[in-house]
């Protein structure tokens, strides 16, 4: 007698369960001229010491808390006649994507992502006081688009990156308190994933790409 649960990709497809921690990786956008071709553009793949490392002009968020959340959400109209009690016709009207997550770090760095703030400056000093850097809370008036990428790894080795090929930095609250007990320092942020009409119709917000295991 066959089994009555059936899956359409099989149980033993490592890729169709997923639970665990990714990486969030942040890049300048130039216009769609440096969207990657595939994960080497974005990671160091052979083994060795650099691998995993990624590639410029890629960087690090950071460590993150609460895990990184990714949304998709459409809105649409409904098209009706007098003839018929019920919509015939839904159409999509907007489609949105967003890339959401709590920077654990407080570097001036994470501060600099999270809060769109200004430039860091090395400021010398004379001994015996010791140098400083300066982070800029500036109020800009627009947000620089970037390419996000959100990468995990499978157990048995196998890498899938969510890239987003244009997104700008979310209308969000991000603050932190300075407390004797309770949960560390870490800052929400969150960045809109845009249409980008340099990439064809079919990928206009960016690909997965995953790796085939041998």
């Amino acid at each position: 007698m066959g089994d009555f649960f059936r899956s359409a990709y099989g149980l033993d497809v490592e890729q169709g369960f997923t639970q665990g921690a990714g990486r969030l990786l942040i890049a300048p956008y130039n216009g769609g001229t440096d969207y990657p071709a595939g994960l080497e553009d974005i990671l160091v793949l052979p083994s060795g010491a650099t691998q995993y490392d990624v590639v410029a002009p890629w960087v690090e968020a950071g460590y993150t808390k609460s895990g990184i959340n990714i949304t998709r959400n459409n809105s649409e109209e409904e098209y009706d006649v007098d003839q018929v009690q019920g919509a015939i016709r839904r159409r999509p009207t907007n489609w949105e994507m967003s890339v959401g997550t709590q920077l654990a770090e407080s570097t001036l760095e994470t501060f600099q992502t999270a809060w769109e703030a200004g430039g860091i400056t090395a400021v010398s000093k004379t001994a015996p006081q010791l140098a400083e850097r300066h982070l800029g809370l500036n109020a800009p008036p627009t947000s620089p688009p970037r390419m996000v990428a959100v990468v995990f790894l499978y157990p048995a080795g196998i890498l899938r990156a969510y890239v987003f090929a244009k997104c700008e930095h979310a209308a969000q609250e991000s603050g932190f308190t300075l407390n004797k007990t309770g949960e560390q320092v870490s800052l929400p942020t969150r960045f809109n994933c845009l249409a980008d009409t340099t990439r064809p119709a079919g990928s206009v917000f960016g690909e997965i790409m995953e790796q085939v295991a041998a």
